[in-house]
């Protein structure tokens, strides 16, 4: 319920949309069967999704996360980066990370910060952009198919 904060008055209580939304999204993101639990009780993953249906519950028209896989399991961060890939067809989801490893297939857009912004439009990272980026030299390393953080090249 705390993302229907907004708008209230210091002791008023929540209304039915409050109630409603909060419900719908809890429903929506797996997370019903734990509405009454502690936070504390809560798994890495499970917080981590909390606080995600916390921020959905205002309702956004955009959705800022800041190292949202950090801490968790495989298979939170599996659950999580399918659960964002699903929001991201309903609204913009930026994702502030230095490990893009998990959301390499499903990036639209990049864009790289030191000291000032490198913006990669196409979703591809390249070296050379990188070490312009980062002042050293980078390395770019992927697993797997397909390889969305290297450019097209052959498979050996």
């Amino acid at each position: 319920m705390m993302g229907r904060l907004h708008g209230h008055k210091l002791l008023q209580r929540y209304g039915q949309e409050d109630i409603a939304v909060t419900q719908a999204t809890l429903q929506e993101l797996g997370l019903a069967g734990m509405a009454d639990k502690p936070v504390g009780s809560l798994s890495g993953g499970q917080l981590q999704r909390v606080l995600i249906a916390r921020a959905l519950a205002s309702e956004p028209s955009i959705l800022f996360l800041d190292e949202p896989i950090a801490s968790i399991d495989q298979d939170s961060r599996f659950a999580l980066t399918s659960m964002l890939k699903e929001l991201s067809t309903r609204m913009p989801v930026i994702i502030v990370t230095h490990d893009i490893t998990a959301f390499a297939a499903d990036i639209a857009h990049i864009a790289c910060v030191n000291h000032r912004l490198y913006y990669h439009g196409d979703g591809e990272l390249e070296s050379g952009c990188l070490e312009e980026a980062y002042g050293c030299p980078v390395e770019l390393v992927a697993h797997g198919i397909p390889h969305r953080v290297l450019r097209q090249h052959d498979k050996h």
